[in-house]
């Protein structure tokens, strides 16, 4: 008799290890298709981190884009944060080397001038935006412009269903619309920015934990030491409890969540969006991107 190594509540089902890769691996292509991620000639740039979800998805990513005339591209983005960055960074280029797919890196201290541990350090002394609020901001540019480089027609990340359940409560409580609109789930044309989809979206950490711990995957199990400096640790630990005593609280979040984008993006009135005056992105709000507003913002912190 086959053992079997997983239990998932939901479903009421138990898994063998064989069992469990192909659940996973089915039910990223079902993500993908049901809300139309890619076309079969698409050129996808996926975000690795060196981390878990990241690595994890590029390799399955890479197993099922075989069967299609689709280019793969991993793009990796360094923080500059010591005893994690450097890390991540070898990971992410063995990974590359392994599955032979092109690499592209850039660092937030190349584009920006700074290194997150620097912002950490001033942020401490001014009490200001956590280090975190920084390099989210930064990140998402960096992407959106590596996709570029590559003319890539889909930006993909890792965020499991974990991550937007957690992304949703936070924009509620930051009062957010323009964060809720960014759960559409099907990509959206904009000029500049590359259409971003998410094929983990539906599935939890623990099972992509899972699957890339009986793959034996190479990734970077350590937490980036500034992710307690930030509001989503708070949400975090705290939806997390709410899992464990009440299962099914991060797809009934993500559930409402999805319903408020849609009918948000509906009703969406927003007026033209005008160009970055540094670097020609969309900015929503003024003459320059949230990216350059952030930087504009440290250097006035520097005094």
């Amino acid at each position: 008799m086959t053992e079997k190594i997983y239990y998932k509540k939901e479903a009421g089902r138990s898994f063998s290890r064989k069992e469990f890769l192909n659940y996973l691996e089915k039910k990223t292509l079902e993500t993908i298709q049901k809300w139309d991620m890619f076309d079969r000639d698409s050129k996808i740039a996926v975000a690795v981190s060196g981390g878990k979800d990241s690595t994890t998805l590029i390799h399955i990513l890479d197993k099922i884009e075989r069967e299609f005339p689709s280019e793969l591209f991993m793009i990796h983005l360094d923080e500059g944060i010591q005893n994690y960055s450097d890390r991540s960074k070898l990971i992410v280029k063995e990974t590359a080397k392994n599955l032979g797919v092109p690499l592209y890196v850039k660092s937030i201290k190349e584009r920006f001038g700074v290194t997150i541990d620097e912002v950490a350090t001033v942020s401490a002394k001014k009490r200001r935006h956590s280090p975190c609020a920084y390099c989210g901001v930064w990140r998402r540019w960096l992407m959106n412009h590596l996709a570029n480089k590559v003319h890539a027609d889909r930006l993909v990340t890792a965020h499991c269903l974990d991550d937007e359940a957690q992304t949703i409560l936070l924009n509620v409580l930051r009062g957010s619309l323009t964060g809720l609109l960014r759960l559409k789930t099907r990509p959206k044309s904009i000029p500049g920015v590359v259409p971003h989809v998410k094929p983990f979206r539906s599935l939890p950490e623990k099972e992509i934990t899972l699957y890339a711990q009986l793959k034996d995957l190479d990734y970077n199990d350590k937490a980036c030491p500034h992710a307690e400096e930030g509001m989503r640790w708070g949400i975090r630990q705290w939806l997390y409890r709410q899992e464990e005593r009440y299962p099914g609280t991060y797809h009934a979040i993500l559930n409402i969540g999805t319903k408020i984008s849609r009918r948000l993006t509906a009703s969406d009135q927003r007026k033209e969006i005008r160009n970055c005056e540094v670097c020609g992105y969309p900015a929503s709000g003024g003459a320059l991107c949230q990216a350059h507003k952030f930087k504009r913002r440290f250097q006035e912190l520097l005094g």
